[in-house]
C-alpha cells in the first residue's frame, strides 16, 4: 500500500514478487542471510528503471549487490552521506557507497527523489530524445576532454553512441535541462564527473556469457596445459572483468580441469578493469539467485554458498583471482600469459584503438597463447600475429613472427587536428614516399614514356615501371633491390658515372647510344636520370631507359679510299687493346664491386645483430615493465586484504573485549597463542608470555585438572566445563573447546573462563534465605500449634 512503511523482523526475509511484498523466515545464520542484498534485487528486477534503492549509515559491506543491480536495470540508487564523498573511500571500494548513483545528506535524498520520479515522467518523448542527441554529438569532444581533465581516462577513443546513451542517463539523474547546461555543469562539478566516469564503466556481464563459447575454450585446455608441473604457474589476464562474473567463470573451468589432472600447475588469474569499485564488489564474490539462469545446478553447489537469495562464490576461487585497477590504454600490459580473455571490451573502441591493442595481447601472451574475443570481435587485421583455433567461437592462437613486434604503449586516443599535425610534422614513410613519388615521377614520364625505375639516394629501387625487361637483369644469388644489381651488365658503368653525376650536381643527365648485347644482337640504349627534390633535399631519383635503334656499321666508300689497309688494320688492332684494357679494367672494378658489396653486407648483418640486441633489449624492458604492474596489482591485492584483516582483527578484539570473558588460545602442544585483557585477572600473563605452555604460568585459580582437560578435549574434540574457584573467592566456569581453522582443521584449544562468583553468592544467599525460612516457617508452626493446644 502506499504511504506505509514496512519494517521487516530480524529473522526474515523481505522480496517483492508480483507487486507485493513476500515475507518468508530466514534458514541461514545471521551474517550469511544476505537480507539486504535479496530485497534490493527483487525490487530492482520488479520495478526496473521505476526502482529507488536508498541505503543509510551502518550496513557496511550489505547492499552492494543490490545496487549494482539496481544500477543494471537502469534504476536510482542514493546513499545517506555524513562527510560527503569522504564516506565513499573510507568504507572502501566494497561498500554500497562507492557505487551509488548518488551520495547525499539525509535531508536532501527525499527531494532528489521527488526531481528523480518528475524526470521519469517527462523524459522519453522522441522529439526530446532527438534534441538530446543532436547537441550530445556537438559536445561529447568537449565532455570527454573534461573526463580526461578530472579523472585522467581518456574517452576520446570509445564509440560515440554507447558515450551518448551514458551522458543520456546522468542527465536525467541530475535533471540537466539540455546537453550544454550538463557541460557546464561537468566543468565546475568534480563530483559529477566521477559519477559520469562511473556510469561509463558499468559493465554488462554474467557467468558462462555465450555457454558455447566457454565449450570451445574447455576444449581447448589440454593444450594449454601441456609441459606444465606442480612447480609451473598457470596465468590468466581477464581485461574489463566488471563485477568479476567472467574471471569467475574461466576459474570455475580451470578448477574443474585441474581436478582431472595429477600435479597440475598453480593457477593465477589477474582480473582488471578501470572500475574500482566494481572490483570491490567483485572481491566480495556475492551475485543475485539469477545467476542460476547461467550456472549449472552442479556447479552452484560446488562453487557457491547460498546466502538469503543471494549466492557467494566460494573462498577457493576468491584466492584464485586477483583484482586490480588496470588501464589498458595507459598501463603497462601483464607478460607470460596463458590465456588472455578480453571479451566485449573492444566493441566499445574505435577501429584506431582496436588495431593498436591487438599486438598488445601479442606481447602478453606465451608462444601458443590462447586470445579468447568476445563474439563481435575478431583480430582479421592482424592475421600475422595470431591464428584462428575456432573462429566461430572468437579463439585464436598466438603466432611466432620473424621480428619481434613490440607494442605501442600507452595508448593515447589521437584527435583528427593531432593526427593532422602528426603527419605533416612525421617524415615520410616508405609507403607514402612510394606513393608520392609515383605520381610525380608519372608526369615526369609522360614527357618520355619509356620505361623507367625510381630509387631512392641508396640507389634502392622503390617503384617500376612496365616493360623494363630489355634493361634489369636481377643476379644470381640473394635478391636485391639495388639497381646496379638488377640493370644490365652493358649499363652498369655509364649508369653509374650518370647517377654520381645527377646526385652531385642535382640536375638533369642524359647518356646516348651506349651499346648492349642482347641474345647475340647489339643495340643502342639512351640513359637519362632525373633528380626528384624536395625543396632543397634530394629524396629520389628516376632513371629512365629509351631505346637508341640497332648498331649501324659505316660502309662510305670515301672512308675507305681516304685510308690504306695497313692504317686500318693499325686502328682495328688499337682498338681491340683498348677493348680488353677496357674489359679488364671493367672486371677489376666490378670484382672490387663485389669485396665492396661483400663487406656490406657483413656490415648490414652486424648492423641487424645489433638490431636485433636492441628489440631485446627493449623487450626485456617492457617484460620489467609488466613484471613491475603484476607486483603493483599483487601489492594492491595483498593491501587489501590486509585492511580486511585489520578491520576483522579490529572487530574480533572488540567483540572479545566487550565480552569481558576471559579467553586462552592454546596451539596443539598447549603454548599460549593469544589471550584476551580479561585473561590476565586469572593467569599471571604478559605479552611477552605468547609462546609459553600454559603450565609455565601462575594462576590465580585452583585448577590441576587443566592440562587432563586440555589433552582429553584435543584427542576426543569433545567439550570440558568444571567450576573452578580463585583465591580471593571468586567463581568460574572453565571451559575448554577445540580450536578449528577456517579449513576445518585442528589447530589447538581454547580455554574460556566465566565469572559466576555473584550468581554463586546469590545462589549462597538463596540457600541461606530458604534455610531462615524454614527455620521461621518451623518456629511459626510451633508457636501455631501450642496456641492451639
Amino acid at each position: 500500500e502506499p504511504d506505509r512503511i514496512y519494517v521487516g523482523g530480524g529473522s526474515e526475509l523481505i522480496t517483492l514478487t508480483d507487486g507485493h511484498v513476500a515475507i518468508r523466515p530466514a534458514k541461514e545464520p545471521a551474517g550469511h542471510r544476505g537480507t539486504v542484498d535479496s530485497m534490493l534485487i527483487s525490487l530492482a528486477e520488479h520495478a526496473q528503471d521505476r526502482s529507488v534503492a536508498v541505503i543509510l549509515n551502518g550496513l557496511g559491506s550489505d547492499g552492494t549487490a543490490g545496487v549494482s543491480a539496481t544500477k543494471q536495470y537502469g534504476g536510482l540508487s542514493i546513499a545517506e552521506s555524513l562527510n560527503g564523498e569522504a564516506d565513499a573511500a573510507e568504507q572502501g571500494a566494497a561498500s554500497p557507497a562507492g557505487i551509488v548513483d548518488l551520495l547525499l545528506p539525509l535531508e536532501q535524498i527525499p527531494s532528489q527523489i521527488a526531481l528523480y520520479i518528475r524526470g521519469l515522467e517527462t523524459v522519453g518523448a522522441p522529439e526530446a530524445a532527438g534534441e538530446i542527441s543532436e547537441q550530445v554529438a556537438s559536445l561529447l569532444t568537449q565532455i570527454a576532454g573534461t573526463l580526461r581533465t578530472v579523472t585522467g581516462n581518456d574517452f576520446h577513443g570509445y564509440k560515440r553512441n554507447t558515450f551518448l546513451r551514458r551522458v543520456q542517463r546522468r542527465m536525467q539523474v541530475v535533471q540537466a535541462p539540455s546537453i550544454a547546461d550538463y557541460a557546464s555543469r561537468l566543468k565546475k562539478d568534480r563530483d559529477e564527473v566521477h559519477h559520469l566516469f562511473q556510469d561509463l564503466l558499468i559493465g554488462v556481464t554474467q557467468f558462462f556469457r555465450d555457454a558455447k563459447e566457454f565449450d570451445a575454450l574447455e576444449k581447448e585446455l589440454p593444450k594449454l596445459f601441456e609441459g606444465k608441473g606442480p612447480n609451473d604457474h598457470f596465468r590468466v589476464w581477464v581485461l574489463g572483468c566488471a563485477t568479476g562474473e567472467e574471471a569467475y567463470s574461466i576459474a570455475i573451468l580451470l578448477s574443474e580441469y585441474l581436478e582431472t589432472v595429477d600435479n597440475g600447475p598453480t593457477v593465477q588469474i589477474f582480473a582488471t578493469d578501470l572500475d574500482a569499485r566494481a572490483l570491490g564488489a567483485a572481491r566480495a564474490g556475492r551475485y543475485a539467485s539469477g545467476i542460476s539462469e547461467h550456472v549449472t545446478p552442479e556447479r552452484l553447489r560446488r562453487w557457491f554458498v547460498k546466502e538469503g537469495d543471494t549466492y557467494r562464490v566460494v573462498k577457493e576461487l576468491r584466492e584464485m583471482c586477483i583484482f586490480s585497477p588496470h588501464n589498458l590504454i595507459k598501463d603497462a600490459p601483464f607478460s607470460r600469459i596463458d590465456l588472455l580473455s578480453c571479451r566485449n571490451l573492444l566493441i566499445y573502441l574505435n577501429s584506431d584503438l582496436q588495431n593498436r591493442v591487438i599486438p598488445i595481447f601479442h606481447f602478453s601472451l606465451r608462444p601458443g597463447g590462447l586470445l579468447f574475443l568476445g563474439a563481435s570481435e575478431n583480430v582479421t587485421r592482424h592475421q600475422k600475429l595470431f591464428a584462428p583455433v575456432d573462429r566461430k567461437n572468437r579463439l585464436f592462437r598466438r603466432l611466432e613472427t620473424p621480428t619481434k613486434v613490440l607494442p605501442e604503449f600507452p595508448l593515447v586516443a589521437r584527435q583528427p587536428r593531432e593526427l593532422a599535425a602528426e603527419k605533416a610534422a612525421a617524415p615520410p614513410r616508405p609507403g607514402g614516399l612510394v606513393a608520392t613519388i609515383g605520381r610525380r615521377a608519372e608526369q615526369i614520364a609522360d614527357r618520355y614514356a619509356p620505361a623507367y625505375v625510381i630509387i631512392d639516394t641508396q640507389h634502392e629501387v622503390l617503384h617500376f615501371s612496365g616493360r623494363t625487361g630489355k634493361f634489369l637483369e636481377p643476379a644470381a644469388g640473394a635478391a636485391s633491390l639495388n639497381l646496379f644489381n638488377l640493370v644490365h651488365r652493358d649499363l652498369r658503368l655509364d649508369l653509374r658515372a650518370a647517377l654520381h653525376q645527377a646526385t652531385e650536381e642535382r640536375a638533369r643527365v642524359e647518356h646516348d647510344r651506349i651499346p648492349v648485347r642482347e641474345n647475340g644482337k647489339s643495340g643502342l640504349v639512351n640513359l637519362i636520370i632525373e633528380p626528384i627534390l624536395d625543396g632543397p633535399d634530394l629524396t629520389a631519383l628516376i632513371v629512365l631507359f629509351q631505346e637508341g635503334g640497332p648498331i649501324i656499321e659505316s660502309t662510305s666508300p670515301a672512308g675507305r679510299k681516304g685510308a690504306s689497309d695497313e692504317h686500318v688494320e693499325r686502328l682495328e688492332s688499337e682498338l681491340r687493346l683498348t677493348k680488353e684494357r677496357l674489359q679488364a679494367t671493367i672486371e677489376e672494378l666490378e670484382s672490387t664491386n663485389e669485396e665492396l658489396k661483400s663487406s656490406n653486407e657483413e656490415y648490414q648483418s652486424i648492423n641487424e645483430e645489433l638490431q636485433s640486441s636492441n628489440e631485446e633489449l627493449e623487450t626485456s624492458k617492457e617484460e620489467l615493465q609488466s613484471v613491475n604492474e603484476e607486483l603493483q596489482t599483487v601489492n594492491a591485492e595483498l593491501d587489501h586484504r590486509v585492511r580486511d584483516l585489520a578491520r576483522a582483527n579490529s572487530d574480533l578484539r572488540n567483540l572479545l573485549e566487550s565480552t569481558q570473558i576471559a579467553t586462552i588460545f592454546l596451539d596443539n602442544d598447549l603454548r599460549v597463542r593469544s589471550f584476551t585483557p580479561a585473561a590476565t585477572e586469572i593467569f599471571h600473563l604478559l605479552e611477552t608470555d605468547i609462546g609459553r605452555p600454559i603450565d609455565h604460568l601462575g594462576t590465580r585459580v585452583s585448577y590441576p585438572e587443566l592440562s587432563d582437560d586440555v589433552h582429553k578435549v584435543l584427542t576426543k574434540l569433545g567439550t570440558a566445563e568444571r567450576e573452578v574457584k580463585s583465591r580471593e573467592g571468586s567463581h568460574y566456569i572453565a571451559r575448554v573447546h577445540p580450536y578449528r581453522s577456517v579449513d576445518n582443521f585442528i589447530a589447538g584449544a581454547v580455554l574460556t573462563f566465566l565469572d559466576v562468583t555473584s550468581t554463586v553468592r546469590a545462589e549462597a544467599a538463596l540457600r541461606e534465605s530458604e534455610a531462615r525460612l524454614r527455620l521461621l516457617l518451623s518456629e511459626l508452626q510451633h508457636r501455631v500449634r501450642n496456641t492451639l493446644g
